[in-house]
C-alpha cells in the first residue's frame, strides 16, 4: 500500500513539472515572436518609403504636356467649397392629396379657378370627364362628372389653400406629405462651386496652351464640365420650382348626395323612413322611366297597330268573299239531264 502512494506521488510530481517546463517554453515563444514583430514594424517605419510614380520624371513630363490632370486632383482636394460645412436653410417640400365631393358641378370649378388665381398659383394639369347620357329628345348630356387637377400655389400659403378648398365641396380624404432635401440642394451647390472652378482654371490653361494636343483635351474636358454644370443647375431650378410652390392633386367627382364623412348612429325609427324614402324615390324614378319609355315608343306602337289593324280588315275581306263565293256554288241549282224524248230527233 505504501509502495502505491509513494509511486502515485512520483508520477504526479513528474506531471506537474512537464506541465511547467511546457508552460515556460510556450510563453518563451510569444516572447520571441511579439519582439520579431516589434522591431519588424520599427524597421518598417524607419526604413524610407519609395518615392510615388508621379513624382518620376515621366510622370512630371506628362503632367507638362497635358495640366488638366493637376487641375482635377487639385480641385478635388483643396478646393472643397466652404459653403458645404456652413448651416443652411432647410429645403422642404411640401404637397398634399385631396379628394373632394360636389352637388353643383360646375359652380365648384368656377370657384376653384378663382380661388387658384386670388393665391397667385397656376395649374399644372387639368382633366374634366363623364358619362354621356342620350336624352329623349335627341340630345347628349354629360352626367357623373369628375375633375382631376394638379395645381401649384406658394408654399407660404399651402395650409391656408388647403383650408380654404374644403369650402368647395364635401372632402372625403385630404393626405400632406413634407420631403427634405437639403442634403441633395447642399450636394447640388457645392458640386456647382467645384465645377465652376474646375471651369475657370480650364479657361486659363486654354489662354496659355501652345500645344495642340493639350489644347485639344482642355476644350474635351471644358465642354464635359460645361454640360455637367448645365444639368447641375436645371436640378436646382427643379428643387427650387418644387420648394417654392407645393403641389396639389385635387379629384373632384359629381355626385347627388354626399357621402358621409362621419359614422351616424340612426334609430330604428330613422332607418324604417329613410328606407321607406329610398322605395317610394326608386318607385317614383321606375315610374318615371316607363312612361318616358312608354312615350319613346308610342309613335312606333301606334303605327304597328295601325299596320295590324289594316292587315286584319283586308284578311277578314278575303275570307268574307272566300265564304261567300262558297255559299253562292251551294245554292245555285244543279243542271237537269235532258230526257229522252228532247234527245231524240222529231
Amino acid at each position: 500500500m505504501k509502495k502505491n502512494t509513494r509511486l502515485l506521488a512520483v508520477l504526479l510530481a513528474l506531471g506537474l513539472l512537464a506541465l511547467s517546463l511546457t508552460a515556460c517554453a510556450a510563453n518563451s515563444k510569444y516572447v520571441a515572436e511579439t519582439t520579431a514583430s516589434v522591431s519588424n514594424s520599427a524597421a518598417y517605419d524607419s526604413a524610407p518609403m519609395e518615392e510615388p510614380a508621379s513624382t518620376t520624371p515621366e510622370f512630371e513630363e506628362m503632367k507638362s504636356e497635358n495640366g488638366a490632370l493637376s487641375m482635377t486632383t487639385e480641385v478635388t482636394q483643396d478646393d472643397a467649397p466652404e459653403a458645404a460645412s456652413t448651416d443652411v436653410a432647410s429645403k422642404i417640400i411640401y404637397s398634399a392629396d385631396l379628394s373632394a365631393q360636389t352637388t353643383d358641378f360646375d359652380a365648384a370649378i368656377s370657384k376653384l379657378d378663382a380661388q387658384i388665381a386670388s393665391f397667385g398659383g397656376f395649374i399644372e394639369r387639368s382633366d374634366i370627364n363623364g358619362d354621356t347620357r342620350y336624352n329623349d329628345d335627341g340630345t347628349t348630356s354629360v352626367i357623373n362628372r369628375w375633375a382631376y387637377y394638379t395645381i401649384r400655389v406658394p408654399a407660404a400659403r399651402f395650409e391656408e389653400f388647403l383650408h380654404q378648398t374644403e369650402g368647395i365641396g364635401n372632402v372625403t380624404s385630404i393626405s400632406r406629405y413634407a420631403e427634405n432635401v437639403t442634403s441633395q440642394y447642399t450636394d447640388y451647390e457645392a458640386r456647382l462651386s467645384s465645377l465652376r472652378t474646375q471651369e475657370e482654371r480650364l479657361l486659363s490653361m486654354l489662354e496659355k496652351s501652345e500645344d495642340v494636343e493639350s489644347l485639344i483635351a482642355l476644350e474635351q474636358r471644358l465642354a464635359d464640365v460645361r454640360y455637367e454644370l448645365e444639368s447641375i443647375e436645371r436640378n436646382l431650378k427643379n428643387l427650387d420650382l418644387q420648394i417654392s410652390y407645393s403641389t396639389i392633386t385635387l379629384n373632384l367627382q359629381e355626385v347627388e348626395i354626399y357621402t358621409p364623412t362621419v359614422p351616424v348612429q340612426r334609430s330604428f325609427g330613422e332607418k324604417l323612413s329613410s328606407a321607406f324614402s329610398d322605395g317610394w324615390r326608386s318607385f317614383v324614378r321606375g315610374l318615371q322611366y316607363f312612361c318616358i319609355d312608354l312615350a319613346l315608343m308610342l309613335p312606333g306602337l301606334v303605327l304597328f297597330l295601325l299596320i295590324v289593324f289594316a292587315l286584319f280588315l283586308l284578311v277578314r275581306k278575303i275570307i268574307r268573299k272566300t265564304k261567300a263565293r262558297r255559299d253562292a256554288k251551294k245554292e245555285a241549282p244543279a243542271p237537269q239531264a235532258p230526257t229522252d224524248s228532247e234527245s231524240k230527233p222529231e
